[in-house]
């Protein structure tokens, strides 16, 4: 089994997100740091804000290209 690298990093999100945490590690076998670590991955690779740095390589050019073109 490959093992992947992680580092912590912290930050502060609104009392109602944390209890929905909360409910979502209750209702599943996740951990809340594997829910928040999930999430984080979710969003990155979505990347609705369209941050140039999410994007691997080249692909934001392509993708601008694909866009434009």
């Amino acid at each position: 089994m490959e093992r992947i690298q992680t580092k912590a990093v912290s930050g502060r999100v609104p009392a109602d997100v944390v209890s929905r945490l909360n409910r979502a590690a209750n209702e599943t076998a996740l951990t809340k740091s594997q829910l928040v670590a999930r999430s984080v991955e979710h969003y990155i690779e979505e990347n609705p804000d369209r941050i140039e740095a999410f994007y691997p390589d080249d692909s934001f050019a392509a993708f601008v290209e694909e866009l434009c073109g």
